[in-house]
């Protein structure tokens, strides 16, 4: 039998029902759109057929529509019981460029933010991951450019009341693994990170340890690619005794599977035990959903405490350890702090010894008001008791009031399952400092790893740490954990804006210790620590900064989740930069969601459109002033849109000042910092110039009249720190920079201390042009590399996509997607690609093929890059036709908006009747909760492609919506899906 056509037979078999190799339960039940069952209320509406309901009720062909077009206006939905949400998705009656936000509320009252679009945004279909545990969801309409009123077609909220995915952040290990693929990696929340075994050999196996025994209502496995794979995941209490809870080992083809169960379980073990494809043993993310022991490690107070029997000894998971009060004197109570607000589930209380007790449970938010959870005040033999429960508390108390034979009040392990509701919101967010010592970045505050930290560059006096949630956030408490014991000097504040600050935590009059906890109510987007001094002069650093509180902050980078760049060349076509912005709005509207301006510094444009300064420090005047400058950022934030540079600090005009100088220096072998800027011998050789000025040889690596920088001396090291930290501090959003890895004596030590390191200390976007490969992310420290495995810019032009189209045959696109896109997202970075201009004569049909294969396949899209085919002043490509033009915004528009389609995340290549002839992916967002299903014809006729989509996390029963005209796609009923597409047509559905 064919391999085509034992897939049919398997997809047929799948479908009709004649194999069901993982039982008829599905994970996590509960999960869905929680919307099709909520209240709905709003603002207003514009009459009947346009109530809130309509909003909510499943047909794209009804939506809520306010009354007029007067804004704000709201739309409200109670889901009934809080729900721990993973998306939200929001479809408009109209394409246009929206201003809108969506929050999420506990009580309906105090609202956290889940998505701001309040800037402005393309599109008509908006998705976006969000987290927390919330009942009330709002959508409140800002605004749209068009003037429309405010509406919704659908406001789609998923999310489960199943419990979270207790694996993450937790300690994995496993049989083996590839280096850079470590367990960690499966249950870290990235899609683009993932676990492989060190070789091919089977079977190999991955185990997460929960830390105790947790509630586990539902587990996943998703392989790093479709294939047919023999497996078992299984449970255990003690890591010695197993239960099968997930039997693949008959073998079943897929990529995701999942499934629902029931269990207390410590340990889950995943054992891969064959591939067809013989893939080596993979996890993007194994997940175990259900309910932690939201106890473990926590303290609190007691009536009476016996010396070695603390209270932490009662939620230590260690049965040999307890509290124990100190006389037989009763009552005794001993209250348990969880840390912050809680959606209790069960709670378990354990003795040390058997016998009758008169004891209760009770839980509180603020210790004053409790409620009874579980009452043996009338007594009860035994020695454990259990309760199934529903309530918000922080702390639960247990009272004992009597034990029959005497024995003291005590604890072995007091238990409480549940979901916490307030929680460490700083968790893997965007951190940025004034400083920082190589190997001990920002980002290590926030990691949740206490043997990590931040630490500033040197003892200096301030120093600051600064938080980006992301979203607005209700913060409920601060903790800030120095690395050393010491009295410091600091202050804590919090802002909405990054420009309003408001105090948190005071203490700059000086405090001795190390750890620092204030209680606080407020608001806050931005939390800073700013550290001014140390009675024993330690450096300003921070073991971990955490931000408890209710709120959907954001782990992912923005160039994780953006895209669509302008490169603009202002020099060289003489756009000044007020004229940039009068464009902003038009690009915005097109799908741009950054520009890039190409070395708009003082320096002639005719080599590399000026990317070699006569003056490293001001703007060009023939495009404007720095003011003008500094007005274009502002102007591009308050659409929304970010504002990179692409700058240069390998070499410089020969006409620059500083390079005369440096000249008449050599020559007069007078020492200067800029004599030392550049690299003079008397000695010729390849790339070296003779200088009568300066009586020597210079080193130009690109050409005679742009002489390189010199790494090799401390002084050029300076000025590069203080070059790039002059730009970012004038509010750019990143830096590209011209060829890194040819400048003269650099090295990836040079390099990350006084290139990436200053960058990674903005937190930034940073891209080395030029620079191939994942190691480029890994030991260099950019995070944004170009992928020229299938296009490059300038020169004669170079694709391997346009090449498969004209063949007719897209399968060698999918290997070296692993070995570079792939590759660099694991790693922590993104690809970006634009377009192959250079090779001409490329019809509008293959062309926009290409675009749609670089727009969803995941990477960072520059429409214009190279030789400039679509000029950056032009708002069309004047060959193409209206229809042709609007399919390629589409695609940019829906990039922006549908966060499947982001640079980082999952891709998986799902089987066709013929992958020779055909290309198609489920795409994923970074977290795993968005998705889109991608299928592109590279034939040059009409195709009906038929798509296996067994096991791969799409819903066989489904309308999905078409993300490049806003309407409904074909109907998926079943695992074969069938499209029919034109000759180099594609379709890009939005998927559940």
């Amino acid at each position: 039998m064919t391999m085509r056509l034992l897939w049919l037979w398997v997809a047929l078999a799948v479908t009709s029902g004649l194999i069901d190799p993982l039982g008829s339960q599905s994970a996590r039940a509960a999960s869905g759109n929680l919307a099709l069952t909520a209240t709905a209320t709003a603002s207003s509406s514009g009459g009947a057929g346009s109530d809130a309901a309509k909003a909510r009720d499943g047909s794209p062909s009804t939506s809520w529509k306010a009354s007029g077009a007067t804004t704000p206006q709201w739309l409200q939905f109670d889901l009934g019981d809080l729900y721990t949400l993973s998306r939200v998705e929001q479809s408009f009656d109209a394409l246009g460029t929206w201003r809108f936000r969506i929050e999420a509320s506990v009580d309906g009252a105090s609202w956290a933010t889940l998505v701001d679009r309040t800037t402005g945004v393309a599109g008509q279909v908006f998705a976006e991951g969000v987290n927390g545990t919330f009942r009330y969801v709002k959508l409140t309409v800002t605004g749209a450019r068009e003037g429309f009123a405010a509406s919704s077609r659908e406001l789609r909220v998923f999310g489960t009341n199943e419990g979270d995915n207790l694996a993450v952040g937790r300690p994995l290990s496993a049989s083996s693994s590839v280096a850079d693929y470590e367990p960690g990696k499966a249950a870290d929340g990235n899609t683009s990170t993932y676990w492989v075994a060190g070789s091919a050999s089977v079977p190999q196996w991955l185990r997460v340890d929960l830390g105790s025994p947790s509630l586990v209502t539902g587990v996943e496995q998703n392989f790093k690619d479709v294939d047919t794979y023999k497996f078992k995941i299984e449970g255990s209490g003690d890591g010695t005794t197993w239960t099968m809870l997930l039997d693949g080992g008959a073998g079943v083809s897929g990529q995701t599977f999942s499934r629902r169960v029931s269990g207390t379980y410590r340990y889950v073990r995943l054992t891969v035990l064959s591939s067809a494809s013989s893939y080596w043993a993979s996890s993007t993310e194994f997940k175990v959903y259900g309910f932690a022991n939201l106890a473990l490690g926590r303290s609190g107070s007691a009536s009476t405490v016996s010396p070695g029997y603390e209270i932490s000894r009662a939620t230590d998971a260690n049965s040999a350890t307890y509290w124990c009060a100190t006389s037989a004197s009763m009552p005794q109570w001993m209250m348990v702090d969880l840390g912050g607000l809680s959606r209790v589930r069960r709670v378990e209380q354990t003795f040390v010894d058997v016998d009758t007790y008169q004891f209760k449970l009770e839980g509180s938010a603020d210790r004053t008001t409790w409620t009874v959870l579980l009452d043996k005040t009338a007594g009860a033999s035994g020695q454990t008791w259990g309760q199934e429960l529903g309530g918000n508390y922080r702390y639960i108390r247990l009272t004992v009031y009597s034990s029959a034979a005497g024995h003291w009040a005590s604890s072995q392990e007091l238990k409480v399952f549940g979901t916490p509701l307030e929680r460490n919101l700083a968790l893997g967010v965007s951190a940025s400092s004034s400083s920082l010592a190589p190997g001990y970045e920002p980002a290590n505050a926030v990691d949740g790893n206490p043997v990590s930290y931040w630490v500033s560059s040197s003892a200096n006096w301030p120093e600051s740490l600064t938080l980006d949630l992301g979203n607005l956030s209700l913060i409920k408490r601060i903790e800030q954990s120095f690395v050393d014991l010491d009295t410091h000097r600091f202050k804590i504040e919090g802002s909405p804006d990054k420009t309003t600050w408001t105090m948190l935590l005071d203490k700059t009059a000086g405090v001795a210790g190390k750890d620092f906890i204030q209680d606080v109510s407020g608001g806050y987007r931005y939390i800073r620590l700013t550290v001014l001094g140390s009675a024993a002069g330690h450096w300003p650093s921070s073991q971990e900064l955490k931000v408890i509180g209710l709120g959907s902050p954001l782990q992912g980078r923005w160039w994780e989740s953006s895209s669509g760049v302008m490169r603009y060349y202002p020099k060289y076509y003489q756009i000044d930069l007020n004229t940039i912005v009068s464009e902003l709005d038009d690009l915005r509207a097109r799908g741009y969601s950054a520009i890039e301006l190409m070395a708009p510094y003082t320096g002639p444009a005719d080599v590399w459109a000026g990317l070699g300064a006569t003056d490293n420090y001001s703007i060009d005047p023939s495009i404007g002033t720095m003011a003008d400058f500094q007005n274009l950022i502002a102007q591009a934030h308050a659409r929304g849109m970010r504002v990179l540079m692409f700058g240069n600090v390998g070499y410089a005009r020969d006409t620059a000042p500083f390079f005369v100088k440096a000249q008449d220096d050599n020559r007069n072998n007078v020492y200067s910092k800029e004599r030392m800027w550049f690299h003079f011998r008397s000695t010729p050789g390849e790339r070296w110039y003779w200088s009568s000025r300066a009586g020597a040889y210079y080193y130009a690596f690109w050409g005679q009249n742009i002489p390189s920088y010199n790494f090799n001396t401390q002084e050029w090291r300076d000025e590069t720190r203080k070059y790039i930290k002059f730009w970012m501090d004038k509010g750019i959003d990143g830096f590209a920079l011209d060829a890194p890895d040819v400048y003269d004596g650099i090295n990836v030590a040079i390099n990350n201390a006084h290139i990436t390191d200053i960058l990674r200390g903005y937190d930034t976007w940073a891209n080395s042009e030029g620079a191939r490969g994942p190691g480029y992310v890994k030991d260099w420290h950019y995070n944004s590399i170009q992928d020229y495995t299938l296009t490059n810019w300038g020169g004669a032009g170079y694709s391997t996509i346009i090449p498969a189209i004209d063949t007719q045959n897209p399968d060698g696109l999918e290997g070296l997607l692993k070995s570079n896109r792939d590759a660099i997202n694991a790693m922590g970075g993104i690809t970006q690609t634009p377009p192959s201009w250079e090779i001409a004569g490329v019809p509008a049909n293959k062309r926009l093929l290409e675009i749609a294969t670089l727009t969803t396949l995941g990477t960072f899209f520059y429409l214009h890059n190279g030789q400039h085919t679509l000029l950056p002043h032009e708002s069309i490509i004047p060959t193409w036709s209206a229809a042709d033009q609007a399919r390629l915004w589409s695609l940019m528009r829906a990039q922006g908006s549908y966060k499947a389609l982001s640079p980082s995340g999952h891709r998986v290549k799902l089987n066709t009747q013929d992958n020779r002839r055909f290309y198609a992916y489920k795409r994923t967002n970074r977290e795993g909760t968005v998705k889109a299903l991608v299928i592109l014809n590279y034939q040059g006729s009409t195709q009906s492609i038929t798509v296996n989509l067994a096991n791969t996390d799409i819903s066989m029963s489904q309308t999905p919506v078409d993300l490049l005209s806003g309407g409904s796609g074909p109907a998926i009923t079943s695992a074969s899906y069938t499209v029919t597409l034109p000759a180099y047509g594609f379709t890009v559905l939005g998927v559940d």
